[in-house]
């Protein structure tokens, strides 16, 4: 029978040793796409909406559903890293909460508990909230939705990950976290024409860059420049400025006095192709087909 500590160690060894490979620290966030492009794995996008995750071991390949929710997409290329880790065989995975798997799935829960810390290590998280002087144990839904954008995962995965993983927070104020949906976050923000996808970015937003799709909005620092096109500013809130992906391509945004800045990425809506080329300018360009997929 597996047992759950020793998964728990087990994953968390797993995941710091590829941070350390990936030149992670293991307070810093990361772009999941990112790590495994420099362990070697090739990330493909694929339009199936009924398939999870799949990791093809004989070329290395891992290829996550194009249709899912941004942060879904991220834990299940964690999840498929996992498996190329501990050296798991070809398989197609179902990602669904980590309390779904039963002993009877030991490789599965393994690596679900790998992609937690792999993106959510415990110190990580811990800079995350301190940067922002904020105390998980006493967290409100917007700095959790704030700090999981950040780390590149779903609201609700962060809220499970504080309160089963790390024990950072009560049953309690679990379950009041979970009573809000990030959907109810982003019309209480924004109202109606809030976008699927809505990142709140701050001057703590450090060490990884802010990836939209065309048409995902973001919440930057209010005295922010924008240096390119890949994304419009289209309105202002109380947190600031409200930018909108436009096209594919990599931009820079900085403020005004050069405290801060960081780089925007935008993808195509629901890109399909290899994750290298999520960012190209050229929408002719995709190298989306290889031949053993």
């Amino acid at each position: 029978m597996s047992n759950g500590k020793e998964d728990a160690r087990k994953a968390l060894r797993g995941a710091l040793e590829v941070r350390k490979r990936t030149f992670a620290s293991k307070s810093q966030p990361i772009c999941v796409y990112d790590t495994a492009e420099q362990l070697g794995l090739e990330v493909i996008f694929r339009p199936e909406h009924s398939l999870g995750g799949i990791y093809a071991k004989a070329s290395q390949l891992i290829l996550v559903p194009a249709h899912r929710p941004l942060g879904r997409q991220a834990f299940t290329c964690a999840h498929e890293i996992g498996h190329w880790y501990y050296g798991h065989g070809t398989g197609i995975d179902e990602i669904d909460d980590l309390e779904q798997y039963s002993e009877n799935k030991p490789e599965e829960r393994l690596a679900d508990i790998f992609a937690s810390y792999l993106l959510m290590p415990p110190w990580a998280v811990n800079e995350a909230y301190a940067r922002r002087g904020w105390n998980p144990s006493n967290c409100t839904p917007i700095q959790v939705y704030t700090v999981a954008g950040q780390l590149g995962v779903g609201y609700q995965t962060l809220v499970q990950h504080l309160r089963y993983s790390l024990r950072l927070i009560s049953s309690t104020h679990a379950q009041q976290l979970l009573k809000i949906t990030p959907k109810k976050l982003r019309h209480s923000l924004l109202g109606s024409d809030a976008a699927r996808h809505l990142l709140i970015v701050d001057c703590a937003w450090t060490k990884v860059s802010i990836d939209l799709q065309v048409g995902d909005m973001a919440i930057l620092p209010t005295d922010v420049r924008l240096e390119g096109e890949s994304a419009n500013a289209i309105g202002s809130h109380e947190l600031g400025l409200i930018i909108e992906g436009h096209v594919p391509g990599i931009m820079r945004v900085e403020l005004h006095d050069r405290s801060w800045a960081a780089f925007v990425r935008v993808s195509r809506k629901d890109f399909t192709g290899r994750s290298i080329y999520r960012h190209l300018e050229d929408p002719d360009v995709d190298e989306s087909s290889r031949s053993d997929i």
